[in-house]
């Protein structure tokens, strides 16, 4: 195409004055077809295990990643996707590359370490975690609620922090429970006093609200594209599934229930059914990472 276009506008160029006439056709007919040709944008370009990138397009794409694949969904007269960065993803330089291998994107995975979080919990607590059926049940429930997402996203501004206190857990520590390596803490803790607000970190609409036995009371919201945030531990639900929130709006009071050895909030992002670090999203709208 981009071949007999360019001998079409020879042909014009040539019938005209002359190279001048010809140089700024084929200037015209290149850029032209440049504009209507598919390229991928990934941001950001440098990141981390544990974080998660943006790839945008003009045209309907299916690219690779880690040796995945992701069709970009399309939203906001554009395709877009978050994808997640693995936690044991090396350093080094990927390539994010278009299905057709026409196009690509460097995406550099920067090191990082990620320190151990040791937590003493008493025999009856610690039994609660081999209580696979009932852990398997609302696992079921949570896949439900995250089987879908609205193809458009409900927010363009940062996502806020979800409640007032202090940040006992950052995200990533490695748990380690009465001396035995327990999964990564892949979540944000704040802890404060039982009733203090909970807010909602961004625009969406509650896909559970519910009892569970781990989480105890636990809200998960769309945001649209995928992406779905969590609050658990919560003493009181004020929202139901279903229901619209706004940015701020308070969903619940923060609480102890579940597997939890005080007040807290137990804060999470994920990309589907995957965790993510919900820093970058707190800096900046992802429509505007750099």
């Amino acid at each position: 195409m981009f071949q007999s276009m360019v001998s079409l506008m020879t042909v014009v160029a040539l019938t005209l004055t002359g190279t001048t006439a010809y140089s700024h056709v084929l200037e015209g007919v290149y850029a032209t077809v440049e504009k209507q040709q598919p390229s991928i944008s990934v941001t950001p370009a440098r990141t981390y295990p544990g974080d998660v990138i943006l790839v945008r397009s003009k045209q309907p794409q299916t690219v690779t990643l880690f040796s995945r694949s992701y069709r970009l969904q399309p939203s906001s007269n554009e395709y877009a996707r978050f994808i997640p960065i693995p936690f044991d993803v090396k350093p080094g330089d990927y390539n994010v590359q278009s299905a057709d291998k026409k196009f690509t994107a460097t995406l550099t995975i920067l090191p990082k370490s990620f320190a151990v979080d040791k937590l003493t919990v008493s025999k009856q607590m610690n039994a609660m975690r081999q209580d696979t059926a009932r852990i398997n049940a609302d696992q079921q429930k949570i896949n439900a609620a995250r089987a879908s997402s609205r193809p458009t996203p409900y927010f363009s501004e940062p996502f806020t922090m979800p409640a007032n206190g202090t940040l006992t857990t950052p995200y990533g520590y490695q748990r380690v429970v009465n001396g035995v390596p327990a999964n990564r803490h892949a979540a944000i803790d704040i802890a404060n006093k039982t009733g203090t607000p909970i807010w909602a970190s961004n625009h969406g609409k509650v896909v559970l609200a519910d009892s569970l036995y781990l989480t105890g009371n636990t809200i998960i919201i769309d945001h649209g594209l995928n992406v779905f945030s969590i609050y658990a531990h919560l003493s009181k639900l004020a929202v139901a599934t279903g229901q619209e929130v706004k940015q701020g709006q308070v969903i619940g009071l923060m609480g102890t229930t579940g597997f939890s050895t005080g007040p807290h909030l137990h804060y999470g992002m994920l990309i589907g059914n995957t965790y993510v670090n919900p820093q970058p999203f707190f800096d900046a709208s992802p429509f505007l990472w750099k």
